[in-house]
């Protein structure tokens, strides 16, 4: 059983690498040995300051460290479990710093996935996005949620307000269906017109700017937009 706390410091590290926003979404994108790489590194680190506190407390309260260390006869039992323990705070109070969506940010433009920032950004911020499909699909709205692998299928998830295609000749938008009237009227049931979306399917994404549109093609501008 002693022995076995040699895991505890690597779950610890683990831990952190997926839970700290600082870390997590690099640790994501790993394969799995460096998952592994990267939490012994980080469960490493985190038992050299478990052992510094052991220390200091043992000069001072020895009782709570010799009755770990007796319980679990290993002689690092204490650091070991202490590192699990820092862990857990750390976790919380380290997220209060650097927030989800600025993390993800970061590291999509660390790895030049531009689709990626401008898709973080639009959660943030709930500016209407244009998101085209390889099929010449356009659907046009809030992208409320986002995340590789989010389902089995799904890594987008959109509330269109409009819906159309893009013409693969001459690239025109045209928009064949308005929501924005149902959304209004029965805002209670926005969640039914979700749509789940595959990144593998996306070509496009980008801010839409309903005024643009209408100056654009005045013709099949729906006239919820031409008032906006």
């Amino acid at each position: 059983m002693g022995l076995g706390l040699l895991l505890v410091p690597a779950l610890a590290g683990y831990l952190l690498q997926v839970q700290l926003n600082p870390f997590r979404y690099r640790t994501l994108r790993e394969s799995g040995h460096h998952v592994v790489f990267r939490s012994a590194l980080t469960g490493s680190i985190l038992v050299f300051f478990a052992q510094l506190i052991v220390h200091s407390l043992g000069e001072y309260i020895p009782s709570p460290v010799h009755y770990i260390n007796d319980v679990f006869e290993f002689e690092y039992s204490a650091a070991a479990v202490l590192s699990f323990f820092l862990a857990l705070a750390i976790w919380p109070v380290g997220n209060l710093f650097t927030s989800r969506d600025s993390a993800a940010i970061r590291v999509a433009k660390d790895n030049g996935e531009l689709r990626g920032v401008l898709i973080s950004e639009a959660i943030g911020t709930g500016r209407p996005v244009e998101v085209s499909l390889d099929t010449g699909k356009v659907y046009i709205g809030q992208i409320i949620q986002s995340g590789i692998g989010m389902n089995s299928q799904f890594d987008l998830m959109i509330v269109p307000s409009l819906s159309g295609y893009r013409d693969r000749e001459t690239n025109q938008l045209t928009i064949t269906h308005s929501y924005l009237r149902l959304l209004v009227e029965k805002y209670q049931d926005w969640q039914d017109l979700k749509v789940g979306l595959s990144l593998s399917r996306v070509v496009l994404v980008r801010y839409f700017d309903p005024r643009l549109y209408v100056k654009g093609s005045n013709e099949d501008a729906p006239d919820e937009l031409a008032n906006e």
